[in-house]
């Protein structure tokens, strides 16, 4: 009976709630043989895999194993394989979905990184529903990954745009600069480095997940090969005074739960350029959801939160 009722409780959600549900998380990451049946009922009919082949026109492997996809927008991106398995929450999805309507997913095992960008950043993104990127103008992406936002930010500034792309990872940074090739993008500047709230060297944790990269030393299942490297740190201050950015329109940072330091970092810029702000402050720092420590400093610069800060995802938008 309890199993009953908790497939009537997806049956009757939108797929939106699901997103949010403590619930679903746990059906998702479970390997319990009980709870197949309302997986194969949740993948068969709320499975965003399917959404995510709607968007996708060719999917191929390059010469060196990467996955390459074309989307019906003409935006083309690519990412290598991954250094590990996927988790039974990403190829439970294909397993239990409806193979013609995901017919351009390609080895989910390997490359469920990529369709995992394709997602968040091109269907269920924040990015540009609360204030778009126009032509001309100036925009920072700080932890721009291997550029599934970087390369929608530059087709929309255009050539008389530029789009400032930080990102501290080497490996990152080469597929980052094959995706800015693909759509043939020349208004990306790539700055080697992590944001901070000093000039240092810091230790570099690196995921198992080339998006979760960290400068916290989070001690959880992503770390386990304890990869450990140096990079350089700068304040963005420092960096726009340096590089001779001005009228910045648009700051999104996703670091990983390094935001508190780089707004520390930041204080000037935000100041006197007063930027759009889209800041994903996911993860907990010092025991508490990074938001909560971020949003006051913002507060008392003089910008105003455009919605709620969700506990879940803790996604900051804001603007003066």
């Amino acid at each position: 009976m309890k199993l009953l009722s908790n497939l009537l409780i997806l049956v009757r959600c939108s797929k939106y709630d699901l997103r949010k549900m403590s619930f679903k998380n746990k059906i998702a990451d479970s390997n319990s043989a009980l709870l197949t049946p309302v997986k194969l009922f949740y993948y068969r009919f709320f499975n965003k895999y399917y959404q995510v082949n709607d968007i996708i026109s060719r999917s191929q492997i390059t010469d060196d194993g990467s996955l390459k996809v074309t989307l019906k927008s003409g935006i083309i991106l690519e990412s290598p394989p991954s250094q590990i398995p996927a988790e039974i929450n990403f190829t439970e999805r294909y397993n239990y979905g409806t193979k013609s309507k995901m017919d351009k997913i390609l080895d989910v095992n390997k490359y469920y990184f990529l369709y995992e960008i394709l997602s968040e950043l091109f269907i269920h993104s924040e990015y540009f529903t609360y204030f778009d990127i126009n032509e001309g103008d100036t925009v920072i992406d700080a932890g721009a990954n291997i550029g599934g936002f970087t390369v929608q930010a530059a087709k929309k500034v255009g050539s008389k745009g530029k789009v400032i792309a930080i990102e501290p990872d080497e490996q990152n940074r080469i597929t980052l600069q094959r995706n800015l090739d693909n759509n043939n993008l020349q208004n990306v500047e790539i700055i080697p480095l992590a944001l901070w709230s000093e000039k240092c060297t810091k230790e570099f944790h690196i995921s198992n997940r080339p998006g979760e990269h960290t400068l916290i030393d989070y001690d959880n299942e992503l770390f386990t090969n304890k990869q450990v490297v140096t990079i350089h740190c700068e304040t963005l201050d420092e960096i726009i005074e340096r590089q001779g950015y001005d009228n910045v329109s648009y700051l999104k940072m996703d670091i990983e739960g390094a935001e508190i330091e780089a707004i520390k970092g930041a204080t000037k810029f935000l100041t006197t350029q007063s930027p759009k702000l889209l800041i994903e402050a996911l993860h907990e720092v010092n025991g508490e959801a990074a938001f909560k420590s971020i949003v006051p400093p913002l507060q008392s610069l003089g910008y105003k939160l455009l919605r709620e800060v969700d506990g879940y995802r803790g996604t900051i938008i804001a603007r003066k």
